[in-house]
């Protein structure tokens, strides 16, 4: 199935959703927002671990999509962040992390659970599928009722 080219089953699959997408290049980082956005996803963006952290201070995102190798800052800092918010709301922030790299970068983060792994470049139907299948619940509930309205 092609999410991308489904009219039908694209257009407002991801209304609801808060999307925090953490990657250095603002090619890729623009790229996943103009997709999500366009599928009714809310997408905020950041170019640094930094930059996420601040943000996380007054957004908390249902799905989490990030680069996982950045100059000068550790995704374990992200990590944790992401951990504490679960502790103190009791809700689980899925975890994407994108790479360019082929070999290492699984092993160089042995602790730290998260859901997906893409290796840049990927097939963004399988990236839009990912992000589906860990919000579905939050998705289906605001598709459906957005049909629901419609009709």
């Amino acid at each position: 199935m092609n999410l991308i080219n489904d009219f039908c089953l694209a257009v407002g699959i991801l209304k609801g959703v808060q999307v925090l997408v953490v990657d250095n290049d603002r090619d890729s980082r623009d790229l996943y927002a103009f997709l999500l956005e366009d599928l009714s996803a809310n997408v905020i963006i950041a170019g640094s671990i930094k930059e996420a952290l601040e943000i996380l201070s007054w957004f908390t995102p249902n799905i989490v999509v990030s680069e996982i190798r950045f100059l000068g800052e550790s995704i374990y800092t992200l990590l944790n962040t992401l951990d504490a918010i679960e502790a103190d709301n009791g809700k689980h922030i899925p975890i994407i992390v994108t790479s360019t790299s082929t070999t290492g970068t699984c092993d160089q983060i042995p602790d730290v659970e998260f859901e997906e792994y893409l290796l840049k470049p990927f097939d963004l139907d399988e990236f839009v599928s990912m992000i589906v299948n860990q919000v579905q619940e939050k998705a289906v509930e605001n598709f459906c009722t957005e049909l629901l309205v419609a009709n």
